[in-house]
């Protein structure tokens, strides 16, 4: 289907390009910034600011991006005033006290407005008599939907998704292509659930008898709150007994695993390829980098920030920074690795300090000697 003359696509040589023919006072309308331009020019395309033409919109919110914003052809930057200095003479300027923030807001408007609009299910979608499907929600192409299933107003559900019995969707809620949403699993309003995550799988639980792993059967859900949003690929394991549990307003990133009975406080966020181990809890407001590890039966309380490639191997008790393996306190890290800096710097004064006193044969044949 092709996308709306609003709000198209198309691929130059160098970047992808976003075309969408938007007034300035629409755009401030948008924003929420008041005033009427008295240019109420149109603009056909965003665009970052070192590829933005004459006719594009560009966002400039961060000194880093001062080199760029110094020599961009944007026709629009939005950008705040104390930034404003970096731009040249030319470009027209629109403030806002949040750039950033105002990307995000159009970002949003765009991506909805592209949006059809009312319920519909594919023909080729198979969903069991007994599940409850609102009105508008949209249901894609070979979807199967299992026994006793509600899905709530406005949800959209991509492309081959498995949903399984007993499954619960909250309302505005998005389930990506190729999701798999395990039994019994109940997921809250607002969120988003990326392509090929799998929720509510198996955890890896064995007992171990005779030199033999005997299998765990897991019989309990997953839960997760409100504006959570779970990456592509990752997967988060259902509860042995009891709930794996995701709080409301979770980031987590692609290809993350969270195991079984683990609990992630409200507000946290998870880059890719984290790990966290059975029955886990991480508090609230916490920031676990890429590739960092917690092992399984301990806890960190709120606002806790964990550094890449980290291990964390006991539980973490006050807030603030931690890093390394195992996973300490990142100024004391930061001071150990000065101090082992500086050891290896002195290696080859001690050698040669040793080399200098070191006891010569003469020496040591006149020990013998007396």
């Amino acid at each position: 289907m092709p996308l709306p003359r609003r709000f198209h696509v198309e691929q130059p040589p160098e970047q992808l390009h976003m075309n969408i023919a938007l007034g300035l006072s629409e755009l401030c309308s948008i924003l929420g910034i008041d005033g009427s331009p008295a240019d109420d020019r149109t603009f056909a395309g965003i665009a970052p600011l070192d590829h933005a033409g004459p006719d594009d919109i560009a966002f400039f919110f961060r000194p880093e991006f001062a080199a760029a914003a110094r020599t961009t052809r944007a026709g629009l930057v939005i950008t705040s005033t104390a930034l404003a200095e970096h731009l040249p003479t030319a470009v027209l300027r629109l403030f806002h006290p949040d750039p950033e923030e105002a990307m995000a807001t159009l970002l949003e408007y765009l991506a909805l407005s592209t949006k059809p609009q009312g319920g519909a299910i594919h023909h080729t979608a198979s969903i069991a008599p007994s599940s409850t499907i609102a009105k508008s929600a949209r249901i894609g192409a070979g979807t199967v939907i299992g026994e006793h299933v509600h899905i709530g107003d406005d949800v959209e559900i991509g492309a081959h998704v498995v949903i399984e019995d007993g499954v619960a969707i909250g309302e505005r809620t998005v389930i990506e292509s190729g999701a798999v949403i395990r039994s019994g699993t109940v997921i809250g309003k607002r969120c988003r659930i990326g392509s090929g995550a799998i929720i509510g799988s198996e955890g890896f639980g064995f007992i171990e008898r005779n030199g033999r792993y005997r299998h765990l059967y897991h019989l309990g859900n997953v839960i997760i709150g409100d504006d959570v949003e779970v990456g592509a690929n990752t997967c988060v394991d259902r509860g042995l007994l009891g709930a794996t549990v995701i709080e409301d307003g979770v980031k987590i990133d692609n290809l993350v695993h969270i195991a079984h009975n683990v609990v992630i406080g409200e507000h946290t966020a998870i880059a890719a390829q984290a790990g966290i181990a059975g029955s886990t809890h991480v508090g609230k407001r916490n920031r676990i980098g890429g590739q960092a590890g917690l092992t399984g039966h301990i806890s960190t309380c709120d606002d806790v920030t964990i550094g890449a490639q980290s291990g964390v191997s006991k539980s973490i008790t006050q807030p603030g920074e931690y890093s390394g393996t195992p996973a300490v306190p990142l100024q004391r890290r930061l001071r150990s690795e000065a101090a082992l800096r500086q050891l290896v710097e002195l290696v080859p004064i001690i050698e040669s300090l040793a080399h200098k006193f070191a006891p010569k044969p003469t020496d040591q044949l006149r020990d013998e000697q007396e």
